[in-house]
């Protein structure tokens, strides 16, 4: 779900794509076949192939020779790389906003709070409700690292992100102790509003691997079944 409305059929079914991978409804593995995904979208082929061409680049999709593209493969072990790469990323993120930290981006960290705070109150295990909260959760990570200056740092930093969130939406269905976001959340905005980087970041790593270690349970609990 993203703020701005595509202005492309690429751009649209791009959009389209990657958030079905990243919430499952294309599964690992599957093949990403140009009619079931014109039946899907009611889009073109010239676009769908921008689209997966691009993806690949994301390392979303991977295009196999001449049979086309499948939908990239998830393991433990990539929960594990992701969820590393995604903390050292973000961390060095949040170090240069909150240097950067001005009224304008407290604004955006509030208000980007208030909206995933409501969102999780929402929450009801239906799939328009984990969609909004999953919007809410992305938009407040976002407004945290908004104030970063480098916008190599973001983009790479959003890339690991979409990864990362492919793992988080197996890592509702881990039968580990259950989580209380909510807090962890709470606890973060506290410690990016009195600009303690210190609190925030030690918040950051453990509300990144409490994710990647759920990830890593279901995954495994998979296996063994």
């Amino acid at each position: 779900m993203d703020a701005m409305e595509p202005k492309t059929e690429s751009e649209k079914a791009y959009r389209y794509i990657r958030n079905d991978i990243i919430n499952g409804r294309l599964s690992p593995g599957e093949k990403l076949k140009m009619t079931m995904l014109k039946e899907m979208y009611k889009i073109g082929a010239a676009p769908l192939r921008e689209a997966l061409s691009r993806l690949a680049s994301d390392r979303l999709a991977i295009q196999s020779g001449q049979k086309g593209f499948v939908v990239s493969s998830i393991s433990a072990t990539d929960a594990i790389d992701t969820g590393r790469v995604r903390l050292l990323l973000e961390s060095e993120a949040l170090r240069d906003s909150l240097k950067h930290a001005s009224d304008e981006w407290e604004s955006r960290v509030v208000a980007a709070y208030h909206r995933l705070n409501l969102a999780e109150k929402r929450a009801d295990g239906l799939t328009e409700t984990i969609l909004e909260l999953e919007n809410w959760n992305r938009k407040f990570h976002e407004a945290l690292i908004s104030n970063a200056q480098s916008t190599w740092l973001l983009e790479f930093r959003n890339q690991i992100y979409c990864h990362h969130e492919r793992y988080r939406q197996l890592s509702r269905r881990s039968r580990t102790k259950s989580r209380d976001t909510t807090k962890e959340h709470h606890m973060m905005l506290e410690a990016a509003m009195s600009r303690d980087l210190k609190t925030l970041l030690e918040l950051t790593a453990l509300h990144i691997d409490r994710t990647t270690e759920a990830a890593v349970a279901f995954l495994n609990s998979s296996v063994d079944q």
